[in-house]
This record gives C-alpha cells, structure tokens and sequence, in this order.
C-alpha cells in the first residue's frame, strides 16, 4: 500500500472539508445538512465569512454551527478557514476522498457504487426547491429556442439534454465548445430564449461572463453544476445544484442525469399534444430516414 503524500510540512494531508461532509452527511440533522451545504457551496470563501453569517445564510443557530465543526474534526472554526487556504486538492475528483494522497483501496462492488450514486440522487432531490425545478422547466416549455452548452465533464450530458430537448421542441441548438467560436454562437442568442449550461467543478473562468452576456441579450439561463459553485451560480437565473460524491477517483453524474431526466419529462408533459406529435413525427421518420434495427425490421434488431 503506497503512502500518503507528505504535505510540504512532512505531515500527512488531512481529510478536505469537502470529504468530512460527505462522510458523515447521511448522519446529519436537516439544520446540519443545510449548513452542510452552505458551507460546500462557500468553501473557497470561507475566510470571508464569520460562523455566524454562515449559520443565517443556512437559517440555523450559532450552536448548531459551532457543532457541526467540531463533528467534522475541527477543533474551532478559524482551524476550519486556514485548512481551506491550505488545500491544494479542491476542483479535483480526489477532493472527496477521505484520503487525496491515497489511491482507493480494495476492489470496487457494484453495490457500493449503485449506493453511491442513489445517495447523490436522493440528496440532490431534497436539496433542491420545488419552485427552482418548476421555474427552470417553464421557461424551457416558454422558450423560443433551447441554446444547450456543455463544458468539460459536463459535455456529455449537454448532448444528452439535447437529444431529449430536440424530441419535443422543433429550435434546440447545442453549442460546440472547444475551438469555435464563442461570439458567433452567442450573437443568435436573444429574448425569448434559454441557456442551459452544464458545469461542474474546475468549470472555466469565462462561464460567469457567458451567463451574464446571454442574460444581457434576454435569454433565461439555467446552470446545471454542483455544491462548490460560486460566481457561476450568482450568475446564473435558475441554479440546479447537483451533489456528485465519489469514493472512487471520478465524480459520480448519476444526479445530474436525474434532474436532466426530470426536466425532460416535466417539459414533455407540460408542452403536452404539441411535444407528441413532434415525437410521433419523428419516430415516423426514424423508420425512414435513420439506418437502425428495430424489433419490427426486417432484418430484426441487431
């Protein structure tokens, strides 16, 4: 077994405030698990908040806060702040583990990853408000066009959302990222519509300038992205803040996919007759226009 990496000090790294929460968060009370949350989505700033600001922003009490903290390990909430400063992991998937300086130990089990992943779910669906879920999906059913854009790891979930939002709205556009041209996109961009952009972690630094350009052209904006996000999410008109906790060294999307899932079925349900005959339209193109087995095919699936 390989050992932890040394910090600069000769010390061994200790847990991130991030892999403290996660490892005792199902044991919480909802007042714990609210501050929980304020305090992943403030932990770049936490030097710029007292305890007590951070308990209101939470609508918990100052015992309550001095508790947590001392249930996570440390021993005041200034011991908390300075490890912050120190942390060198945050942004990167080993931010969660107990351990960053250790590789996982032991030979995974589709059961503890099946766990993992409905955990994150469960906790993303209890965290998140009603009204956000709602307000995020009308103006999706409202919109004139559906602009999708995706950045690092969540550009496979943008083509996903896509591929849902094409079925039962006639003007979705995915915007490419990676060497196009940002500007061109963007100039089409105006009211009326909707940005939904996925973003998770170590997220660009021009992804608050994007939301801020596409609510200056009049566009509704909506940020699909997890705990730790900042200036992205002040940005941003609707934010739906996913949890993606990993033991292992990858970051689990499996809520992600959820909400995006939701969205899709809640729109399709609203746009109701208009978003069936487009899916009805297009199924009976698939049989005429696309080279794919189906059951009913004479050659039989494939």
């Amino acid at each position: 077994m390989r050992s932890p990496v040394p910090s600069k000090d000769g010390q061994q790294p200790k847990p991130s405030l991030e892999a403290r929460i996660y490892a005792i968060y199902a044991t919480l009370t909802p007042a714990e698990k609210r501050l929980a949350d304020i305090l992943l989505q403030f932990q770049m700033d936490l030097p710029s908040y007292t305890a007590g600001e951070l308990a209101e922003k939470a609508h918990v009490s100052k015992a309550t806060a001095a508790r947590l903290i001392r249930t996570l390990g440390y021993k005041t909430y200034p011991d908390a702040k300075r490890q912050i400063r120190q942390d060198q992991h945050w942004g990167s998937p080993r931010a969660g583990q107990a351990d960053p300086g250790t590789p996982s130990l032991g030979k995974p089990s589709i059961a503890t990853t099946v766990q993992m992943d409905l955990d994150n779910i469960r906790s993303t669906a209890e965290g998140l408000p009603a009204k956000t879920l709602e307000d995020a999906s009308q103006a999706i059913v409202a919109a004139r066009r559906v602009w999708i854009m995706g950045l690092r790891s969540g550009y496979g979930l943008a083509h996903q959302a896509a591929h849902y939002f094409s079925l039962m709205k006639s003007d979705v556009h995915m915007i490419l990222t990676g060497g196009a041209s940002y500007s061109h996109e963007f100039a089409s961009v105006s009211k009326g519509d909707v940005l939904l952009v996925i973003a998770f972690r170590r997220r660009p630094r021009l992804l608050p300038t994007i939301l801020k350009e596409a609510r200056a052209a009049g566009a509704t904006t909506i940020l699909i992205t997890d705990l730790s996000a900042a200036a992205s999410a002040k940005a941003a008109e609707h934010v739906l803040r996913c949890r993606c906790q990993s033991p292992s060294p990858f970051n689990s999307f499996a809520a992600a996919l959820t909400i995006i899932n939701y969205l899709a079925w809640n729109v399709a349900t609203a746009l109701g007759e208009e978003s069936l005959k487009r899916y009805e339209r297009i199924d009976w193109l698939v049989n005429r226009l696309d080279d794919v087995s189906t059951p009913q095919s004479n050659g039989g699936a494939v």
